[in-house]
């Protein structure tokens, strides 16, 4: 087998694998906005007792996760399939860059761990700044700041722990490895 041969191989299996998680959560998205389940939902946020409207909060976000990774992708593979570079290439930078920092912060206020937390904003601001460019880099300093300042004042997280973790990953450094200890699966 060749070396070209081999990458397209590669590529192959991990677009079929990336196709996959998207029909997996394509359909549990659906499942969700049935015109039932979101009445229920509401009732339960409206009228529930505290566990269950904490659980369906929960249960939301994690949906709203999978609605970002979904327009992330859907957004990345279009930039990536462009050729020349405009200004609706720079808005799909922009919009990557937004939708991976808001998912970073879903993400941390969803998490019971203050090291995952931290993880997740540094996975989102290295993704933000590499695949939104130069206008990427910029969203992540913005919405870090942002997202450290909401953090702080919603899950009395320091404001420096969280920033100094969106620093690093907008920086390039390996986040799976700097915050090593958070043991949550995505």
């Amino acid at each position: 087998m060749t070396s070209n041969e081999s990458n397209n191989t590669s590529r192959q299996a991990r677009f079929d694998e990336r196709k996959f998680r998207y029909e997996n959560d394509k359909k549990e998205i659906s499942n969700f906005l049935n015109t039932k389940n979101i009445i229920k939902t509401v009732v339960k946020l409206l009228f529930g007792n505290n566990e269950e409207s904490t659980a369906t909060s929960r249960q939301v976000l994690s949906v709203l996760v999978k609605v970002l990774d979904m327009f992330r992708n859907s957004f990345g593979q279009r930039a990536r399939s462009a050729g020349s570079r405009g200004i609706r290439d720079a808005i799909d930078d922009a919009t990557i860059a937004g939708v991976s920092m808001l998912r970073g912060f879903v993400k941390s206020v969803l998490s019971k761990d203050e090291e995952c937390s931290r993880r997740y904003l540094c996975e989102s601001s290295k993704i933000a700044a590499r695949e939104g460019r130069e206008l990427g880099y910029l969203i992540s300093q913005f919405g870090g700041y942002a997202s450290s300042y909401l953090l702080e004042h919603q899950k009395a997280t320091p404001f420096n722990s969280s920033y100094e973790a969106i620093k690093k990953g907008r920086g390039g450094e390996d986040c799976a490895k700097l915050y090593q200890t958070c043991n949550e699966t995505d």
